[in-house]
């Protein structure tokens, strides 16, 4: 859609300006001032964690853990789930590689874990005859602890992440990839394996503090990442199709100053698409997965496209 000359295109230009510029990947839009500032949203990746998130190392074991989603930045959903009247393009590439070590000591049948994540993006943005274009280090995941338990098919995880700026916050750019907020997030999740199939469960909540920069604070927000996968063939064990998503909820407004934003701009996603699970070997394995979003309101519409892989290291061994 063409912008026409006028005080109406002009505020409109600037608002569409502001959606784009959002920072988290979990790909929340919000329009934080009249100008294009960096908006508020899911520091976490929703829908990242579908395949075994509750399964960690083995004792005394380390893995590398890497995971790539590339996002086209097609649609701007609002509070209903309508998509936005005036056009806008893009695209957001996240890489994060995850280290995890289990600790070689336990506490009855609990283990222990703890985590580091750099989260890396690639942004670029296209709005109104406007291009933006940042590649920083985002955010950066400190998975301070996750205590697992299992007992036969059956795993279970609980865990504290803490998620800090990766980098600086720059006013002028509407692609920022950063934001200067701490989030601390629960974590829970279940893995059973029972026979051929595999049925997994990732849930969190996450609080953030109040973004210095722009005074804007962002709602609690509970997430749901999901996985089914069945392994068809009984010669190739090592092969699983499956389905996976997320449903992502606010629960609290968005706050401006400390007052509500617009209607409280809450957040609401959901997510279905297939996965296909390849074993190398023990600990070495590849995913890819599509999500497409079917339900979508104050945040991006559309599609993600995902790689995740995963290997050994013997950095403590």
């Amino acid at each position: 859609m063409a912008f026409t000359s006028g005080p109406a295109s002009t505020r409109s230009r600037r608002r569409l300006t502001a959606l784009a510029a959002c920072a988290a990947w979990g790909l929340h839009y919000v329009p934080r001032t009249a100008h294009a500032t960096e908006g508020g949203g899911s520091t976490y990746p929703t829908g990242v964690n579908t395949v075994m998130p509750a399964i960690m190392p083995d004792l005394g074991k380390t893995e590398l853990l890497n995971y790539l989603a590339d996002i086209p930045l097609t649609s701007l959903n609002d509070s209903h789930g309508r998509h936005s009247a005036e056009a806008f393009g893009g695209n957001l590439f996240a890489f994060a590689p995850r280290l995890l070590h289990t600790w070689n000591f336990t506490l009855g049948d609990f283990h222990f874990s703890t985590g580091l994540s750099p989260v890396f993006q690639r942004k670029y943005v296209s709005v109104g005859g406007r291009d933006s274009y940042t590649f920083n280090m985002s955010s950066f995941d400190l998975q301070a602890l996750y205590v697992t338990w299992s007992k036969g098919d059956l795993h279970l995880l609980f865990g504290q992440d803490f998620w800090f700026p990766g980098s600086s916050y720059n006013k002028s750019d509407f692609s920022n990839v950063t934001s200067t907020r701490v989030t601390f997030m629960e974590e829970g999740a279940v893995t059973w394996t029972p026979g051929h199939w595999e049925f997994s469960m990732e849930n969190t909540v996450q609080m953030s503090t109040r973004d210095a920069d722009t005074g804007y604070h962002d709602g609690t927000l509970y997430n749901m990442d999901y996985g089914i996968s069945y392994r068809p063939f009984a010669k190739l064990r090592n092969l699983q199709f499956g389905v996976n998503g997320n449903w992502a909820y606010q629960t609290s407004n968005d706050t401006l100053h400390g007052r509500r934003y617009m209607d409280g701009y809450k957040m609401r996603n959901f997510t279905m698409g297939p996965q296909i699970v390849y074993d190398f070997a023990p600990g070495t394995a590849v995913v890819l997965k599509w999500q497409h979003a079917l339900d979508a309101r104050n945040t991006v519409g559309g599609d993600r496209y995902w790689v995740e892989f995963a290997v050994p290291i013997h950095l403590f061994e």
